[in-house]
C-alpha cells in the first residue's frame, strides 16, 4: 500500500506547485541574472517571481495531466490529486492563475524573458510529458526545461543567450537534470514500469544504472570546471573552491550510491546533488 497524503489546505496547494522545486527554479533564474549584471536590479523581483510563478504553475499542470499515472506508483499516489484531497478543477485551476500571473509578471523584464518562460512550461507540460510514454530519450527535452530558467535571467538583465557564460551554466543545468531521474531509477523502477513510463529499467539492472549514474555526474562535474577553467576564468580563490567542491562532491556520491543503503543512499544522493548544485549557483553569483 502506498502513504495516502492527508494534509489539506495550504499543505496540498504547496505539494501540488512543488514549492520546493519551484523555489530551485527561480533561484537558477536568479543566477543567470547576477552572471550578467553583476549586482541587484529592478528587473530582479520580476525574474525571479515570474520564474517561480511559472514553476509552480507548470507543476501544478503536470499533475493535473499524470493524476491517473500517479496513482499508479507508489511515490506519488499520495500526491493532492490522486489522493483525493483536491479536485482536478481546483488543481487546473490553480494552475492557469499562476501561469498567467507569472506570465504578466515576467513580461515586465522584456519579450525575450517572457517567451522563454511560455516555451519552457510547453515544453515540459506538453513535450516532455508526452514522450514518457514513448521513449526513454524523454529526459532530454525534460533536461532542456532545467537549462532555460537561467537564460531567462540573463536576457532579463539584458545578455544576450549566445555569451559563453550563460552557455556553460546551462549546460550544467542541463547535465545536472538527466542523473536526478536516473537515480529514482533504483528504487522506483518498476513503479515507472507499470506505469507505462520508459525508462532504462529493465534493460539494466541497479548496478549497472548505478555505475551510468555515477560516471555521468563525475564527467559532467569535471567537464564543467574544466570548460569553466578555459572560458571563463575565475579569480584563484574560487576556482580553488570550485574544485575542491568538485573532488568532495564526487567522493561523497560515490560512498552514497555504492556503500550506502539503497532507500537511504536515494534520498541522500538527492540531497547531495541538490546542495552541489545550490553551492555552485552561490560560488557564481559571489563572483559575478
Amino acid at each position: 500500500m502506498g502513504k495516502t497524503n492527508r494534509r489539506g489546505g495550504l499543505g496540498a496547494i504547496a505539494e501540488l506547485v512543488k514549492w520546493k522545486l519551484s523555489l530551485a527554479v527561480a533561484f537558477s533564474s536568479v543566477t543567470g541574472y547576477f552572471l550578467y549584471s553583476g549586482r541587484a536590479g529592478s528587473e530582479l523581483f520580476a525574474v525571479a517571481g515570474g520564474v517561480l510563478l511559472l514553476a509552480a504553475g507548470a507543476a501544478a499542470l503536470n499533475q493535473y495531466t499524470e493524476r491517473k499515472s500517479d496513482a499508479l506508483m507508489e511515490r506519488t499516489m499520495g500526491r493532492p490529486l490522486p489522493a483525493g484531497i483536491m479536485n482536478p478543477m481546483t488543481a487546473l485551476s490553480i494552475s492557469g492563475a499562476l501561469l498567467t500571473s507569472g506570465t504578466l509578471l515576467l513580461s515586465a523584464t522584456g519579450l525575450v524573458p517572457m517567451l522563454l518562460g511560455i516555451a519552457n512550461v510547453i515544453l515540459y507540460n506538453a513535450v516532455y510529458t508526452g514522450l514518457k510514454r514513448i521513449t526513454t530519450f524523454a529526459i532530454v527535452p525534460g533536461a532542456v526545461v532545467g537549462a532555460v530558467p537561467p537564460f531567462i535571467g540573463y536576457t532579463a538583465a539584458g545578455g544576450a543567450m549566445t555569451d559563453t557564460v550563460i552557455l556553460l551554466f546551462a549546460l550544467f543545468m542541463f547535465l545536472w537534470q538527466i542523473p536526478h531521474f536516473w537515480i529514482l531509477l533504483l528504487r522506483y523502477g518498476h513503479e515507472y514500469q507499470k506505469a507505462g513510463i520508459k525508462t532504462l529499467y529493465g534493460a539494466m539492472d541497479n548496478r549497472q544504472i548505478g555505475r551510468l549514474v555515477f560516471l555521468w555526474v563525475t564527467a559532467s562535474s569535471l567537464l564543467l570546471w574544466v570548460l569553466t577553467g578555459m572560458f571563463m576564468p575565475l579569480k584563484a580563490p574560487a576556482g580553488l573552491a570550485m574544485l575542491g567542491l568538485n573532488v568532495t562532491f564526487i567522493i561523497l556520491f560515490y560512498r552514497i550510491i555504492f556503500k550506502g543503503k539503497e532507500a537511504e543512499g536515494l534520498k541522500s544522493a538527492f540531497i547531495l546533488m541538490n546542495t552541489f548544485t545550490l553551492l555552485i549557483m552561490l560560488i557564481l553569483i559571489a563572483i559575478s
